[in-house]
């Protein structure tokens, strides 16, 4: 995983455009408090869909048909992780 988590840079249409990628800046304790309940909600999130998944039979209409399920789950996670990674090399500047 990059420094970016899974952020990744928005394709922009038009051969001389350059790509961008989403900045946010966390200034205050609330805004921190804010991005910190954030990754926790994804956690949330991936947990809650991992639980359903391990509760319920999933009928497989091939062997990839639980791959968009999984792949859910583990966009939450790498949100989450980008989410705190940022957080953390923060406070290692301040």
């Amino acid at each position: 995983m990059s420094a970016i988590g899974s952020f990744h840079p928005l394709v922009v249409e038009g051969a001389e455009a350059e790509s961008v990628l989403f900045v946010f800046a966390a200034d205050t304790a609330l805004q921190r408090r804010a991005i910190h309940q954030e990754a926790l909600h994804r956690l949330d999130a991936a947990t809650a869909l991992g639980d359903a998944l391990m509760a319920t039979k999933v009928e497989a209409h091939s062997p990839w048909s639980h791959a968009p399920l999984l792949e859910a789950v583990t966009i939450l996670m790498r949100d989450a992780r980008g989410l705190l990674s940022v957080m953390a090399c923060d406070d290692a500047d301040a």
